[in-house]
């Protein structure tokens, strides 16, 4: 939880390798665009994380985590590069 409200990275950086075409939306990310993920933005949005400024620990018990998506929660980045 912790993690969540500060993460280490409040930001993380990615470009695109071949064109990809965003799902429900007439957009296309072309190669070597930049795409920015708000991490604290994301930890912090009510949609995911209801009252987003308490701490509660409970937000990780396994049911809550299978709830969400999977990027949800993204402290030290992600993928085969992730920091950590």
């Amino acid at each position: 939880e912790t993690l969540r409200k500060y993460p280490p990275l409040p930001n993380i950086l990615r470009n695109v390798t071949k064109p990809y075409q965003v799902p429900g939306m007439n957009v296309t990310l072309e190669k070597d665009c930049r795409v920015l993920l708000p991490v604290y933005a994301i930890h912090h949005d009510p949609q995911i994380y209801p009252d987003p400024h308490q701490y509660d620990p409970d937000r990780f018990n396994p049911d809550q985590c299978a709830a969400r998506h999977p990027m949800a929660f993204v402290p030290f980045g992600e993928g085969p590069r992730i920091c950590i």
